[in-house]
């Protein structure tokens, strides 16, 4: 019934928003103090800035074999710098008003993009269902996550960016779903998910290439859980940015090496009205397929 009101919600709030103008417009400010706390120093200070603060790629050589190696989804801003933020600051007993405070001006300070706050949502949207002990299953709360940022941002529908990160969540909620216990087959089963969910949105962008499996569960984790830290922890230490320098420019060097295999290709990208119908109708089949999975157990999903 919740999903039902949420769709309907989602649907019927009238365009343009006040509030994606207003928090687009503050987004700049804190954007522009984000590029200030770079590093000078840092020779891929450009990387850096893409990495951290939602900069465009302005490499075309990166950008390129990001595209061919199909981690790009993984460089530019998505979920997962949020949750490595999140996971930092309860670790260190953060109390959890000012962890979204931080990840609310966080959001604001990489351009307020879809896949930002998308995630900021669903960590907000788990929290508040956890305080009511409402139980949802992981690809249920993906679902919600997203028709919630629809209602606020109805001009999301037409954001690429958005299906990218929404197909990215669902394919993680799948090791939830199928309850992998081992770390190991979970990142097999996550990137496997990954590159099946991604398949369409990254259709247009280049070629998909079997080798971008591999590159998935091998090159994807080091920017996730290499890179990224990294580069955080350069942003707070600068003389940090020659380790950051070294690791990146090791990272290029595979990056290309791992591209050269792979032809550039052009394609017709999907429209955004065949990518909705693909994330509904995986959302869909993945209700039923639980339901199915489960029926008749009594353990919590």
């Amino acid at each position: 019934m919740i999903i039902l009101f949420l769709l309907a919600l989602s649907l019927s709030t009238p365009a343009p928003s006040a509030l994606l103008k207003n928090t687009s417009n503050l987004s700049t400010q804190f954007q522009e103090k984000c590029f200030g706390l770079v590093p000078t120093e840092s020779v891929n200070r450009a990387a850096l800035s893409s990495l951290l603060c939602g900069k465009n790629i302005t490499d075309s050589s990166l950008k390129e074999n990001l595209i061919k190696t199909s981690i790009i989804h993984i460089f530019v801003i998505s979920g997962s710098h949020l949750i490595l933020l999140d996971e930092l600051l309860s670790l260190l007993r953060v109390p959890l008003f000012f962890r979204f405070l931080f990840l609310g001006c966080y959001s604001l300070a990489t351009g307020w993009q879809p896949p930002a706050v998308r995630a900021l949502l669903a960590l907000i949207v788990k929290t508040y269902f956890r305080c009511w002990h409402w139980n949802f299953s992981s690809d249920q709360l993906v679902m919600i996550t997203g028709l919630v940022s629809l209602a606020l941002f109805p001009e999301w529908w037409n954001s690429f960016s958005l299906v990218m990160s929404w197909c990215a969540a669902l394919a993680f909620s799948c090791v939830t779903l199928l309850r992998v216990r081992g770390k190991l087959m979970a990142l097999v089963i996550a990137q496997l998910a990954v590159f099946l969910f991604m398949s369409a949105p990254l259709w247009g962008l280049g070629s998909l290439h079997p080798l971008g499996l591999l590159y998935n569960l091998t090159l994807a984790p080091l920017v996730a859980f290499l890179l990224l830290p990294l580069a955080f922890l350069t942003m707070m230490i600068h003389p940090l940015s020659v380790i950051f320098d070294g690791a990146f420019s090791l990272f290029s060097a595979v990056l290309q090496m791992a591209a050269e295999p792979i032809p550039s290709m052009s394609q017709n990208t999907p429209s955004l009205s065949f990518l909705w119908i693909w994330i509904f109708t995986w959302q869909v089949f993945i209700h039923f397929f639980r339901l199915h999975l489960h029926q008749g157990k009594d353990h919590p999903r």
